[in-house]
């Protein structure tokens, strides 16, 4: 673990280093293929930008709501650097929203966009591995394997190591340049969905910070069934849907 890279007077939170590279490099893998999605690589690249800043203010704002008492003795930490002021799913809610304002503006169609955006979100799966790795956040379970690693006196599942494996796996599988424009427009994006899914499911079994629910089940297993179950049930209807000239050329 390397929560803080020390640069001669510069003190790095890594994590937050490894989400700023996956986006970078992400954003730069998606907008190399987006053309073949039929996406405009500037509207693409607006489209992540847009959402991205929004996100980032919702995240601060909704922070701010939550938790009031953190900025009533220092009020212009509500715009300081600090990633820990900041909700994640407030964010996150924000800037879907706002990309789906700014996707609906410019007339960008949902499931060529989505598919322009899977290679992003592949590679973004990837740096959230090593920002939990860097930070000792998603730690494992406890175990006796040969391959664990020593966390708080405790021989653990590297569980980082699986979930950046698990995604490097699926990045490869739908590596942009396999897929071509006349595949059915989603399936692409759904097909991340359910193999990322699927990965959520099994990785979930050997983290040791999971959320339990009454009966020992593990939430984000249940929310990793779901997801699953919906990605499966519009691949299928992809499948059946009569295909247009476009898709048969």
């Amino acid at each position: 673990m390397l929560p803080v890279l020390n640069i001669g007077p510069l003190a790095l939170q890594t994590s937050g280093l490894a989400i700023l590279l996956g986006l970078w490099l992400g954003l730069w893998l998606a907008e190399k293929f987006s053309a073949k999605r039929g996406v405009p690589p500037n509207l693409l690249y607006n489209l992540v930008f847009v959402a991205l800043v929004t996100g980032l203010i919702g995240a601060r704002l909704a922070y701010l709501v939550r938790y009031p008492e953190a900025f009533a003795r220092s009020p212009l930490s509500a715009v300081s650097l600090n990633p820990g002021l900041l909700d994640p799913l407030g964010g996150l809610a924000v800037g879907i929203i706002s990309g789906a304002i700014y996707a609906q503006w410019k007339k960008m169609e949902l499931w060529p966009t989505l598919d322009a955006l899977t290679p992003l979100l592949a590679v973004m799966a990837i740096a959230l591995g090593f920002s939990h790795l860097a930070s000792g956040a998603a730690f494992g379970a406890r175990t006796q394997v040969l391959w664990a690693i020593e966390l708080w006196g405790t021989p653990r599942h590297p569980s980082q190591v699986y979930e950046i494996v698990s995604a490097a796996a699926i990045l490869l599988i739908l590596w942009p340049g396999k897929w071509g424009e006349h595949e059915p427009a989603g399936r692409y994006f759904l097909l991340f969905v359910a193999l990322s899914a699927l990965a959520l499911l099994i990785l979930e079994a050997f983290r040791g910070d999971s959320l339990l629910l009454p009966g020992g089940w593990r939430a984000t297993q249940i929310a990793a069934w779901l997801l699953l179950a919906a990605s499966l049930w519009g691949l299928h209807r992809l499948q059946t849907k009569p295909k247009t000239p476009t898709e048969i050329a």
